[in-house]
C-alpha cells in the first residue's frame, strides 16, 4: 500500500502543485502567527504559549516581582515628540502625537497602557497598539492595546523572504474577527529566530526553572504537611498481629494526632520495644537550594538585580546601586526599543517630521543622573586657586554651560596667606572693622551685589552642593521609612477607619501610628553620619583655604555638641510638622467616615509630597547651611588666626529676606552673636534661631584673619 504522505504528494502533482518546492507556511500563511499550546517532537515535549506564561505571572512570586518592578518604573515615564539632539533637544508638548501618547484612549491612561505593554512584552515577546483613525484615515484619533493572542499576522507577497506584512487579523478569541492594514497596528516584538513575524518572550528561556520552582513549592507543601516522610517508626521486633497494629495506630492518633495531643509524649502499652525518630537527610532539603537557583535565574533573565527582587544584601548603598543597574541595563534599553518602534511607525504615517522622533523623558529619573560629586569637588579646588570657572569646568569635563564672567579667575576673599616661620609677620590683612573697645561694630566690607560679593557667595554655595545632595537622599529614605511604619500600623490598627471619631473635636489617637519622640530619635540617628561628614569636610576646607596645616578635629566636645544641636533641631522641627499634619489628615478622614484603604490613599499623597524634590531639598539645604557655617566657625576657632567673621547675604534678587540683606557685611568676633531681624544668631542657619530666620537661608560667613 502506498504511504499516505506519498499519496498526498502524488495528488498535489496531479493538479500542478509541487509540494517539495514550497514550505508549509507558503501554502498556509495564516499558520505563521499561531502560537501552539503544545509542541511534540520526536525527542522531546515542550509546553509554551501565552496562557502558560500568564499562569507563571499569576502564580510565581518571582516572575510577578521581576515583571512588576520593570512595569511600575517604566509606566510612569512620559513619552513625547522631540526635535533635535543632545542638549539642543526640544520637547514638543503641543505636538498632536505627544497629545495622543499622553491620552491614548478614553478608557486607558498612558501609565496603564505602558504597564500592560511591559507585561505583554515580558510574557509574550510582543504587543500590539491598534490605531483608531478618522473617517478618511488621515489622522490617528486613539490607540488601543491588543494582547498578542488577540491578533494575527497576514504576510505579504514574498513575505517570508522579505518579512513583509500586508495586514493583521484582529478580534480573535474575543469577538468577531476583523482585518487591519499594516498601518493600523503598531506591532512591537522581540526578535524570534523561529518565527520572524512573531516575538519571543524572555520568560521562555527560564520556563523550565519556573516549573522546577513550582514543583519545589509543591514538595514544600507536602513536606510541611508531614506527607513527604513520616516523623518516626514504631519498632516491634517480636512482631504484632493486625489487631495489635490497629490498636497502636489508634493510640498514636489519640496521643499525637493533633489538637491537644500535639507535642505530648507517646505512651504505647503493648507490642512495642522502641520508637525511632527520623531525621531528614540533606537530599530531602535540596528543594530549598533549588528554589534559590530558580529565583536567581528568573531575576537574571528579566534583568532585575537581587536587591530589587528582595533577596540581596538590602543595605541602602547596595539598593541604590542595584536601582541604577536596573535602569541602566534593563529599563532604558526597553524604553529605547519602544521609542524606536514608535518613531518608525509615526514617520511612516507622516505624523512626525524626519527631524522629529519619539523619546521617553528620562531627565527626572534620579537613578540616571550623573554622580558629579567628584567633579564638583575638583571644580571647587581649581576655581579656589584662581583658575577661571569656564576653564576649570572644561578641563574636568563638567557638562555645564559657560558661566557669565567665568573667563576671569578670582582668589576667594577668605584666602589670606599665613606665614608659618616663627617670628615672621603675615602680609597685611584686609582692613578690619573699627573697634570701639566693646567688640567689633558692623561695617560693610563688601558692597552688596558687587562682583566680589557674587564670587564669594557662589563659591561657598557650590562647595555645599554635594552635601545637600547627599542629605536629600537620606531625607527621602527617612520619610519613606516613616511612611512604611505609619501604613503598617494603620493596617494592624483596630481603632482607625471604623467611624469612632466622626464627632467634631474628637481627636483620634494619632500617636498610636506616629510617635514623635520615636521619630525624632530615628531621624537623629539617620542623619548623624551625613551631618558629621559635612561638618568635617567644610571645617577641613576652611583650614586648607587659610593655608594652615592642621587636621580639623571633629571629635572635640564642643564640635560634637554643635552637631547634636543641628541634628535635634532638624529632627524636631521636621517631625513636629509631620505630627501636626497627620493629626489634621486623620481628623478629616475620620469625619468623612473613610475606611483603611481611603486613609492609605491620603497617606500616600501626603508622604509623596513630603518626599518631593522641593520639600526634601528645602530640609537638606536648610540643615546643611547651618552645618556648613557651624563647621566653618569651629575651624576658624581651631586655626587660632581668625578673630571674627562677616555675614555675607544670599544674592538672589526678589528672594533674599530683607533682614538678611540688611545683615550683609555685619561683622562680629568669634563667639559673639549677629543681630538679624531683631534676633541673635551665631551664624546663618543657626539651629537655635526661629524657623522664619533659617528655612531656605542661603547666607554664609567669611573669616577675618587677625594681624600678628
Amino acid at each position: 500500500m502506498m504511504p499516505i504522505l506519498q499519496r498526498i504528494t502524488e495528488r498535489a502533482r496531479k493538479y500542478g502543485v509541487r509540494p517539495e518546492e514550497k514550505g508549509l507556511y507558503d501554502h498556509h500563511p495564516e499558520l505563521t502567527e499561531r502560537i501552539p499550546l503544545l509542541r511534540v517532537y520526536s525527542d522531546q515535549a515542550d509546553t509554551g504559549g501565552v496562557s502558560s506564561m500568564t499562569d507563571f505571572y499569576l502564580s510565581n512570586v518571582w516572575v510577578h516581582k521581576a515583571i512588576t518592578a520593570i512595569a511600575n518604573n517604566l509606566a510612569g515615564l512620559d513619552v513625547r515628540v522631540v526635535r533635535g539632539q543632545g542638549q539642543d533637544a526640544e520637547p514638543l508638548d503641543n505636538h498632536p502625537v505627544t497629545q495622543l501618547l499622553s491620552n491614548p484612549n478614553p478608557e486607558t491612561g498612558p501609565a496603564d497602557l505602558w504597564r500592560e505593554w511591559v507585561i505583554d512584552m515580558m510574557l509574550s515577546g510582543e504587543h500590539g497598539l491598534e490605531a483608531a483613525e478618522n473617517g478618511r484615515g488621515s489622522a490617528i484619533l486613539e490607540l488601543w492595546p491588543r494582547e498578542p493572542q488577540h491578533f494575527s499576522v497576514i504576510p505579504g507577497e514574498l513575505g517570508r523572504r522579505y518579512r513583509r506584512v500586508s495586514g493583521y487579523k484582529g478580534g480573535e478569541r474575543v469577538g468577531p474577527a476583523y482585518t487591519l492594514t499594516a498601518e493600523q497596528l503598531i506591532h512591537f516584538k522581540f526578535y524570534n529566530p523561529a518565527n520572524p513575524w512573531r516575538g519571543l518572550a524572555p520568560i521562555y528561556a527560564v520556563r523550565t526553572g519556573i516549573v522546577i520552582d513550582q514543583l519545589a513549592q509543591a514538595w514544600t507543601r507536602l513536606f510541611f504537611r508531614n506527607q513527604a516522610r513520616p516523623d518516626f517508626a514504631v519498632i516491634a521486633p517480636e512482631g504484632i498481629t493486625k489487631s495489635e497494629k490497629a490498636d497502636i495506630i489508634l493510640e498514636l492518633d489519640q496521643n499525637v494526632g493533633g489538637g491537644e495531643g500535639l507535642h505530648r509524649p507517646i505512651v504505647l502499652e503493648q507490642g512495642v520495644t522502641d520508637i525511632k525518630v527520623f531525621s531528614f537527610p540533606p537530599k530531602d532539603l535540596e528543594w530549598i537550594e533549588q528554589r534559590k537557583l530558580s529565583r536567581e535565574e528568573i531575576g537574571s533573565i528579566f534583568g532585575v538585580p537581587d536587591e530589587i527582587m528582595g533577596w540581596g544584601r538590602d543595605t541602602y548603598e547596595n539598593f541604590d546601586t542595584a536601582d541604577r543597574v536596573l535602569w541602566t541595563l534593563t529599563i532604558v534599553p526597553l524604553a529605547g526599543m519602544r521609542d524606536h518602534a514608535l518613531t518608525r511607525y509615526f514617520r511612516r504615517r507622516k505624523a512626525i517630521n524626519p527631524d522629529e522622533r519619539i523619546e521617553t523623558d528620562l531627565a527626572n529619573v534620579p537613578q540616571l543622573q550623573e554622580n558629579i560629586t567628584e567633579k564638583v569637588n575638583q571644580f571647587n579646588v581649581l576655581t579656589g586657586r584662581g583658575i577661571p570657572a569656564n576653564v576649570a569646568k572644561d578641563s574636568i569635563g563638567l557638562n555645564l554651560p559657560d558661566l557669565e564672567g567665568g573667563d576671569v579667575g578670582y582668589q576667594p576673599f577668605s584666602m589670606v596667606p599665613v606665614l608659618r616661620k616663627p617670628g615672621t609677620k603675615p602680609p597685611p590683612a584686609p582692613p578690619a572693622p573699627d573697634d570701639d573697645g566693646k567688640g567689633l561694630k558692623r561695617k560693610s566690607i563688601l558692597e552688596y551685589g558687587s562682583a566680589a560679593h557674587e564670587q564669594i557667595w557662589k563659591a561657598k554655595q557650590a562647595r555645599l552642593t554635594p552635601d545637600v545632595n547627599s542629605m536629600q537622599r537620606v531625607v527621602k529614605k527617612l520619610i519613606q521609612e516613616q511612611q512604611n511604619r505609619v501604613v503598617r500600623r494603620l493596617r494592624d490598627s483596630r481603632t482607625f477607619g471604623r467611624g469612632q471619631y466622626k464627632q467634631e473635636g474628637n481627636i483620634p489617637p494619632v500617636n498610636e501610628l506616629f510617635d514623635p519622640v520615636e521619630e525624632i530619635a530615628l531621624w537623629i540617628a539617620g542623619l548623624k553620619k551625613t551631618v558629621t561628614t559635612a561638618v568635617l569636610r567644610i571645617g577641613q576646607s576652611e583650614l586648607d583655604e587659610l593655608g594652615i596645616e592642621l587636621v580639623f578635629d571633629v571629635t572635640r566636645p564642643e564640635v560634637q555638641a554643635g552637631i547634636r544641636q543641628v541634628l535635634e533641631a532638624v529632627a524636631t522641627k521636621t517631625n513636629n510638622t509631620t505630627w501636626n499634619d497627620l493629626i489634621e489628615l486623620f481628623q478629616e478622614a475620620e469625619r468623612e467616615g473613610e475606611g483603611i484603604p481611603a486613609i492609605q490613599e491620603r497617606l500616600s499623597a501626603y508622604f509623596g509630597d513630603r518626599k518631593s524634590d522641593f520639600q526634601t531639598e528645602r530640609i537638606a539645604r536648610t540643615t546643611m547651611t547651618g552645618s556648613s557655617n557651624f563647621g566653618s566657625v569651629e575651624a576658624w576657632k581651631q586655626s587660632e588666626v581668625v578673630d571674627g567673621h562677616t555675614w555675607i547675604s544670599a544674592l538672589i534678587p526678589g528672594r533674599t529676606r530683607e533682614d538678611h540683606a540688611l545683615a550683609h557685611g555685619q561683622t562680629v568676633r568669634l563667639g559673639q552673636m549677629f543681630t538679624v531681624g531683631g534676633e541673635s544668631m551665631q551664624f546663618p542657619g543657626d539651629p537655635a534661631a526661629s524657623a522664619g530666620n533659617i528655612i531656605n537661608c542661603l547666607c554664609v560667613t567669611v573669616p577675618n584673619v587677625m594681624e600678628q
